[in-house]
């Protein structure tokens, strides 16, 4: 028996079913997290730290879906990979149960795709990066978890963009979207964007590459996470902005708590900012 294939088993139906997974590169065994979901009946992805083709990644995927009975599914991966096995994903599966997926980084081509596809949310979230609240979060409910704090640049309302359901998320990854069929419809959409990698002139070109696809003139709002090689990403962003003769009218709101760092919370996807 390999390593990967080790998971605790129960018979107690009140333990949540959850599931690791990895859609993206190969990943290190989640020994702590495993260690810390004790309560939980937890199943690990027998190909998560080996190299495979993307079809397999996503049969893994398919196959827990098809199960139906995982309370959640947390890929524990990042990287490069997930888009080659994003063709290979049931994505209508993901609305017809009740598991719900996390992931972060890499992950969000796929957790744009299928709250797009289903109506249904996903979590921008890394299970690894944040134990104590996501145990905290499973035991016990304990919403601090998916509630980051938010402010607003200038003298716009927060309460005003309760109806507004986010799209986004690792401002690279997403871009992986572009063109393709799975391209998230932005109209009226709160954009979250986050970046692990990338100086001022990289997130300057890929900002830039969102308003020639005139996403900018489509949201809602735009919100911004960590950026971790900038300091402070607002100024780049604002000039591109401002250069690209975006919307001057264009809600701006900030969070020091979505992103890359330890400790990181979580943001739905597909879910109304606020609620």
């Amino acid at each position: 028996m390999t390593k990967e294939y080790e998971t605790s088993r129960t018979t107690d139906s009140r333990r949540l079913k959850i599931g690791l997974l990895g859609l993206s590169d190969p990943a290190p065994w989640p020994g702590e997290l495993i260690q810390a979901l004790d309560f939980c009946d937890v199943h690990v992805s027998p190909i998560l730290s080996r190299p495979s083709a993307g079809d397999a990644r996503a049969a893994v995927w398919n196959d827990w879906m098809r199960q139906g009975d995982f309370d959640w599914i947390f890929d524990v991966s990042g990287g490069n990979l997930s888009t080659l096995a994003l063709p290979f994903l049931d994505l209508e599966l993901y609305g017809a149960c009740r598991t719900l997926f996390a992931g972060y980084s890499d992950l969000t081509p796929v957790l744009n795709a299928l709250s797009a596809a289903t109506g249904k949310e996903t979590l921008l979230f890394s299970a690894s990066q944040n134990i104590p609240a996501l145990c905290a979060f499973l035991k016990e409910g304990d919403p601090a978890l998916m509630r980051p704090d938010w402010h607003a640049l200038g003298s716009m309302r927060l309460q005003e963009l309760v109806q507004a359901p986010v799209a986004g998320g690792n401002i690279r990854c997403l871009l992986k979207l572009a063109g393709t069929p799975w391209w998230p419809d932005l109209t009226g959409r709160v954009l979250f964007l986050e970046a692990r990698s990338g100086n001022a002139m990289a997130i300057a070109s890929m900002v830039a590459q969102l308003c020639n696809m005139g996403v900018m003139d489509q949201i809602r709002a735009l919100a911004l996470g960590q950026f971790t090689e900038l300091q402070d990403p607002l100024p780049v962003v604002l000039t591109v902005l401002e250069q690209m003769g975006a919307r001057m009218d264009l809600p701006v709101l900030l969070t020091s708590e979505v992103g890359h760092a330890p400790g990181s919370k979580g943001l739905w996807i597909g879910k109304e900012l606020f609620s």
